[in-house]
C-alpha cells in the first residue's frame, strides 16, 4: 500500500481540488446525463411521429400514482488512470464509491417542476488511501419548461457541498454553488433523443483557492436498445474562471451503458475521459475513468 507521504507527492494539486475533480467524474458515469434538473425521467412521454420535435413532453399522470419522493442507494467500483490529476508521473488506482440519499422531485404543472435533494457520498481508494473522502450535498432546483420557444426547458439550483476525511465533523472543502442554464431535447421515435444545452455555475468556496465559476455547453445522444437497456454519449466543454487568476479549460466525454431491471434497480457501466488545459501548466492533466455499479432506489 502506497505511503501517504508518496500519494502527497503526486502533483501539484490539492485535497479539495482532486476531491472535486472526482466527485464531477463520478457523477458524470453514473448518472443519467440527459434531463434538466427538476425533470423526472419516468414521466417522459412516449414521443409519436407527429411530436417528435416538441422536446420533451410529460405525462398526465393522476394524483394518485404520483410518487414524487425517492430514497436511493448507489454502489459503484471505478478504476482512474490519474488518480492524483497531475501533468506527468500519472498513477492509477481503483476506488469504492458509495452514495446514499433522498431526493423530492414534483411537477407544480405544465411548465414548472421542482426537485430537491440531500446525499451522503463515500471514496474510499484501493492503494492512495491519502485521497479517501466524504461528499455531502444539499440542494434544490426549478425547471420551467417554456412552451413557446419550443419546449426549451429552463433551470435553477442552488447546492452546497462539503468534503471531509474521516471525522465527519471536520471538513477540508466547502462550496456553495448556483446553477443556471437551458437545455433543448429533440425526439427522434420512441426510444431515441439527443439533447443540446448550455449551463453556468456560479461558486463561494473554501479554501479560497478552489473558488471558480463554470460556464460551458453541452450535448449528448440518448439511445435505448429495447425498453431496459440504453446507451448514452456525453460532451461537456466548459470554461472554469478561479478567483486566483486561474483559467482552465475543461472537456468531459462521457460513454454510458446500463440496463434497468425494473423500478428498483439499474446497474450502469461507464466509460469517462477528462482533459484539462490551463493557464497554469501545474493544473494540466489528462484522466481516464472507468467502472460501473448497482443504483438501488425506492419511489413513494
Amino acid at each position: 500500500m502506497a505511503s501517504p507521504a508518496s500519494a502527497q507527492n503526486l502533483g501539484g494539486n490539492n485535497a479539495a481540488e482532486a476531491a472535486r475533480q472526482t466527485t464531477q467524474q463520478t457523477d458524470s458515469a453514473f448518472q443519467p446525463q440527459s434531463l434538466p434538473l427538476g425533470v423526472n425521467a419516468g414521466s417522459l412521454a412516449q414521443p409519436t411521429p407527429g411530436n417528435l420535435d416538441l422536446g420533451i413532453q410529460e405525462i398526465l399522470k393522476r394524483k394518485e400514482v404520483e410518487q414524487p419522493f425517492r430514497f436511493f442507494l448507489d454502489v459503484a467500483g471505478f478504476y482512474t488512470n490519474n488518480v492524483a490529476l497531475v501533468p506527468a508521473g500519472k498513477q492509477g488506482d481503483s476506488y469504492l464509491f458509495t452514495d446514499i440519499g433522498f431526493t423530492y422531485d414534483q411537477k407544480l404543472n405544465d411548465e414548472w417542476s421542482v426537485e430537491s435533494t440531500i446525499r451522503q457520498g463515500f471514496f474510499q481508494y484501493e492503494h492512495f488511501t491519502t485521497f479517501d473522502f466524504q461528499d455531502f450535498n444539499l440542494g434544490g432546483g426549478l425547471t420551467y419548461q417554456s412552451k413557446k420557444l419550443w419546449n426549451t426547458a429552463f433551470f435553477a439550483r442552488y447546492n452546497f457541498e462539503r468534503f471531509t476525511k474521516g471525522d465527519l465533523s471536520e471538513d477540508f472543502f466547502r462550496n456553495n454553488t448556483v446553477t443556471v442554464g437551458a437545455q433543448k431535447t429533440f425526439f427522434f421515435n420512441q426510444y431515441q433523443y439527443a439533447y443540446v444545452g448550455y449551463s453556468s455555475v456560479f461558486g463561494w468556496a473554501t479554501p479560497s483557492n478552489s473558488q471558480r465559476d463554470e460556464h460551458g455547453f453541452f450535448a449528448g445522444v440518448h439511445y435505448n436498445f429495447d425498453k431496459k437497456f440504453y446507451a448514452e454519449v456525453y460532451d461537456r466543454v466548459a470554461c472554469f474562471n478561479y478567483s486566483v487568476g486561474r483559467t482552465d479549460l475543461n472537456e468531459t466525454v462521457v460513454a454510458t451503458l446500463a440496463y434497468v431491471f425494473n423500478d428498483y434497480a439499474r446497474v450502469t457501466a461507464s466509460f469517462t475521459y477528462v482533459t484539462d488545459r490551463s493557464n497554469h501548466s501545474a493544473f494540466d492533466y489528462g484522466a481516464l475513468t472507468t467502472g460501473g455499479g448497482l443504483a438501488l432506489q425506492l419511489r413513494f
